[in-house]
């Protein structure tokens, strides 16, 4: 188990501080979002690369963004050290997992509640995380959707069978 509180509830105003609150944990989980993929606007490339120089952990950027195949290489090779892109806005995912990699971060895939998983267990062995939504990607605050706790156990399921760490 690894633990990576998200900042986007963090003040922004003190984000090196906010981080240093944090620095106990494995990872910070940083939520970009461009109010296209989703309706909420957060921060981008620039600040994370500020947020990279400062952050005494490792940093896991959370892209609820259009266009994931052009912008997320850009995140891994600023050095974030995994970078999350939905599958629903990536045009090929595969090749994006791949390129994430070679660029030295861990490559990971988002799913949505709505998006069932089965379309895209064969991406696996391209990934070194899923991560499956429980609430509507774009807003903090949420409650859990009990409803998602199968999903959940379907993912279980097929990493055991592909063998992976994931």
């Amino acid at each position: 188990m690894q633990i990576s509180p998200s900042i986007l509830s963090a003040d922004f105003a003190n984000l090196q501080s906010e981080l240093d609150r944090i620095a106990n944990a494995d990872w910070a989980h940083v939520d970009v979002m461009d109010a296209h993929f989703v309706p909420n606007l957060t921060l981008g490339l620039p600040v994370v690369e500020a947020l990279l120089k400062v952050s005494p952990i490792p940093i896991d950027a959370h892209l609820m963004i259009e266009d994931p195949d052009r912008w997320a290489p850009l995140y891994a090779e600023a050095g974030c050290q995994s970078v999350t892109f939905h599958v629903e806005a990536a045009r090929d995912p595969r090749t994006l997992a791949r390129t994430l990699r070679s660029a030295g971060a861990r490559a990971a895939m988002a799913v949505k509640p709505g998006t069932p998983f089965a379309p895209y267990e064969d991406l696996l062995p391209d990934l070194d995380m899923v991560r499956l939504m429980t609430v509507e990607a774009g807003f903090g605050g949420q409650a859990c959707m009990a409803d998602q706790m199968p999903k959940v156990r379907q993912v279980g399921d097929a990493v055991g069978r592909h063998g992976d760490d994931i």
